[in-house]
């Protein structure tokens, strides 16, 4: 190694703190870039896999409405029109212990073509590959088992362990409310452990545990990929109306694509540790550029050249972001572990069910990470590069003229802030709804009002200067003005901690706000005093008519929930029978209530969600197209009223417009009215008792299922603390590693001021009151910033995530409470710089060689 590089990375050494601090800024904020990517992409690809892996082979599937397919065309298909490479299935969930499990209906003699792995070993197929364990019971013997007796299933080994069952052993099982009873007559081979929680029974088992008899979910097609388009249109001119022939993969990607906004919405969160992350490695490489401009001022005098003194310090920080990277993607392989849990257990919540207990650990996603934490610093490296290869070496040695230099350059910085945020504003008014755009405003945003920060220190510093001496002296004095005296150095500090302080503003006047939003919103919708609902299922019609009838009920709404697909994308609809009192409960935004509910209970006409209009560009008085029994309909918007719904939205249905079109009479929820007087647990007690035996129905009362409600939506956004407050501890390590710093340069400076009288506690005192004032201003700046960034998170990034709008709501314990964090911030990270300024010996730091 050349000694220039030598001596180079000696100096880092010789400062492991320094070098430590540098390092953990990197690798925090690779980290939870990391980690966000691989708990996102771990989600989806368990999606996906377990979707792919359960449709097999196919490549279409042919569905009907809501209700399913009637399996007499899979007969048609198969005898009259001479298909085989179709089969039938049953889709759907049951519980068992507590936990959901996928079931899988098949028909095992129509299996081979498109499933081995739910037929037994020797089955004929095409994969030669063993898929059953035959440790407890012969494969024909299973397949026996499997066509005859009542509640034979299959699930793989894993699943199977962790409810501690052997094949043989009989379970019971939860299936539309309803207790069965089940046997694990033979298990899956162990290498499909990506349909865990999934289990396999006859068609007919499942046909009649999910109550859908006569019916499929879908018939699965394999055409093969030189014959698409004619097979393709073949069956489409044998299908009757209402039934569909789709691609598979298309189907797969449409419902996962609903969580996409919410995944793009945390990787931005991500990003922002990772921004944070740059102004710490811009401090750390600037620091120690500084620290050594007289070193580097003599090598220029000996020779050294501007080129080699910007390779220098440039392969320098390269050096430090290869290694903060790597330490990054190792922490947030970790890091993504936990955050799997949360990210999982919110889309669960909120879109789909997705079972994914380990982290994929993705080549591309550990590229990102390296890629963005080097990048992120060779871009901070830069700037303290080329100020390093500016030095003039009879000038290097002057701190003066560095400060000048910045002085000089902070109109001009303030500038191009300002074009930043111009640029922003520019972005989001020619962007129309891309989310992508809206992202990058909001960071063109941060950016321009972050570099317009230091101007705003030196000059508020310098005006307070005087004021300061007035109240505490000397020392106080001393320490105002130094920030700004030494913007070079206290102005990036400053910066970072109010990006990060300013996230923690933005974001939580973003939750407050949204939160009361759902609230008042889930407040006015809840209107009946009681609610019941069958989980993955209907109330039986019989039930219902005893329910409705229990002492204390007086009127009842009914719900129900399909969801209705075509060629351009999946709709939910909402089914309702109204009560008089359910009307009160949806809020409309553009249309007159009294003529809009007349078209929905008399005209078949539909209310569609917010999200639903903004997503599709639809409004009052215009034509939804559905897919009925009878083929595409046309349906009229009534109006469209406020939801929050998670997804993309839904339409809402009157029940005897759904019932018309799709012939499909179930009924999954009801919304209880109590008369005057009734007792609310007393009715409860007298439901549970009714449906007692017959379905397991959740009961949950009107302040119940508001409290449930609040607590998933509270749940969901636990993933943004963890990431706010992972950039508030990188904006803390920038404070400290700036102000040892600052002490380390300033030691001969804080000599003589002990030389000539000042005091240990006087000197600590002036260096905490110094840290306090960066703490104030840090926080000051991030106040009107976050207030900014809670705008566009509110009106731009939620509007164009999930079609909402609400109010905003600042609270003053918010703003408050960011005051205090940045302050405390600043002091916490100021003891030790202080404590060591006060204990330094004056005769060693001001001795020179």
């Amino acid at each position: 190694m050349p000694v220039l590089y030598r001596a180079s990375f000696g100096y880092l050494l010789r400062h492991p703190w320094q070098l430590g601090l540098a390092l953990l800024g990197i690798c925090i904020g690779v980290a939870v870039m990391v980690a966000v990517d691989l708990a996102n992409d771990s989600s989806r690809k368990a999606f996906l896999l377990s979707m792919n892996t359960v449709n097999g082979a196919a490549t279409h599937q042919i569905i009907g409405g809501p209700q399913g397919v009637d399996e007499n065309l899979y007969t048609r298909l198969r005898v009259e029109e001479g298909l085989r490479d179709i089969a039938p299935v049953v889709d759907g969930y049951i519980e068992h212990d507590g936990v959901v499990l996928r079931l899988l209906g098949v028909d095992l003699f129509a299996e081979r073509q498109l499933r081995s792995y739910s037929l037994p070993a020797n089955a004929p197929t095409d994969d030669p590959k063993p898929n059953i364990d035959q440790s407890a019971a012969t494969v024909d013997n299973i397949v026996r088992r499997i066509l005859t007796e009542p509640g034979a299933l299959l699930m793989t080994g894993q699943t199977a362990s962790s409810f501690g069952l052997q094949v043989n052993d009989e379970l019971q099982i939860i299936a539309s409310g309803k207790p069965h009873r089940a046997v694990l007559v033979g298990m899956l081979s162990s290498k499909q452990q990506k349909l865990n929680n999934l289990v396999v029974a006859d068609i007919a088992v499942a046909q009649r545990w999910l109550d859908a008899a006569g019916f499929l979910s879908r018939i699965d097609v394999r055409i093969a990929a030189d014959d698409v388009t004619r097979a393709a249109a073949r069956i489409r001119t044998v299908l009757p109306p209402g039934a569909q022939l789709l691609d598979a993969a298309d189907r797969t990607r449409s419902i996962s694509e609903m969580s996409n906004a919410f995944m793009t919405n945390l990787t931005a969160m991500s990003l922002l540790a990772l921004l944070v992350g740059i102004f710490l490695i811009y401090n750390s490489v600037g620091f120690a550029v500084l620290q050594r401009r007289g070193l580097i001022g003599v090598l220029r005098a000996l020779g050294l050249t501007r080129k080699e003194t910007f390779r220098l310090i440039l392969t320098e920080g390269i050096a430090l972001g290869l290694v903060g990277a790597i330490l990054g993607v190792v922490l947030g392989i970790w890091l993504g572990e936990h955050l799997l849990a949360l990210v999982s257990r919110s889309i669960n919540d909120l879109y789909f069910r997705v079972t994914v207990t380990d982290v994929a650990i993705s080549p591309w996603s550990i590229a990102k990470g390296l890629a963005a934490g080097l990048g992120a610093t060779i871009v901070a490296a830069a700037v303290p590069a080329i100020e390093a290869a500016s030095y003039h070496p009879q000038l290097a040695i002057t701190r003066s003229v560095l400060e000048h230099r910045t002085g000089r350059l902070l109109p001009m910085i303030a500038i191009a802030g300002i074009v930043a945020v111009a640029l922003a504003v520019i972005l989001l008014k020619v962007s129309g709804s891309s989310l992508v755009a809206g992202l990058t405003s909001l960071f063109l945003l941060l950016l321009g009002f972050a570099v317009c920060i230091p101007v705003f220190v030196k000059a508020l510093s310098g005006w307070l200067a005087p004021f300061a001496g007035l109240a505490g002296g000397l020392p106080a004095r001393l320490a105002i003005s130094g920030v700004g005296a030494s913007i070079s150095r206290t102005g990036v500090a400053i910066v970072a901690l109010a990006v990060a302080v300013s996230a923690t503003v933005g974001v939580t006047v973003m939750v407050d706000s949204f939160r009361g939003a759902v609230s008042d919103w889930l407040s006015n919708s809840l209107q009946s005093d009681i609610y019941l609902r069958v989980p993955y299922g209907s109330i039986e019609p019989a039930l219902i008519d005893e329910l409705v009838r229990v002492p204390g009920v007086a009127e009842y709404s009914a719900r129900r929930l399909a969801w209705i697909e075509s060629q351009s994308g999946r709709t939910r609809i909402i089914v309702t029978k109204m009560a008089p009192g359910s009307y009160a409960g949806v809020n409309m935004l553009d249309a007159d209530p009294e003529r809009a509910w007349q078209q929905f209970d008399q005209e078949d006409a539909v209310l569609i969600s917010e999200p639903f209009a903004y997503r599709n560009n639809l409004r009052s008085g215009d034509t939804l197209n559905l897919a009925t029994r009878a083929g595409e309909t046309a349906f009229r918007v009534a109006a469209t009223y406020q939801s929050y719904d998670a997804g993309s939205g839904a339409v809402l249905m009157n029940r005897d417009t759904y019932v018309k079109h799709w012939q499909d009479a179930a009924i999954d929820s009801l919304g209880l009215y109590l008369a005057p007087g009734a007792d609310v647990d007393t009715v409860m007690g007298e439901l549970q008792r009714t449906s007692e035996g017959r379905q397991a129905i959740f009961i949950r009362s009107n302040r119940e299922l508001l409290d449930i409600s609040l607590q998933i939506f509270d749940r969901t956004f636990i993933i943004t603390d963890v990431l706010y407050w992972l950039a508030v501890g990188v904006a803390i390590i920038g404070i400290l590693g700036a102000m040892l710093a600052l002490q380390l340069e300033r030691a001969r400076e804080l000599a003589v001021l002990r030389a000539i009288g000042m005091t240990p506690a006087q000197l600590g005192g002036m260096v905490t009151l110094q840290t306090g004032f960066i703490g104030l201003l840090s926080g000051l700046a991030a106040i009107p910033l976050g207030l900014l960034m809670a705008w566009v998170l509110i009106d731009v990034i939620n509007r164009r995530s999930f079609g909402w709008r609400m109010d905003i709501d600042v609270s003053p314990d918010v703003l408050v409470t960011a005051l205090t964090l940045s302050i405390g911030a600043a002091l916490i990270a100021g003891l030790y710089p202080a404590f060591r300024a006060a204990n330094a010996q004056p005769a060693l730091a001001m001795r020179e060689e």
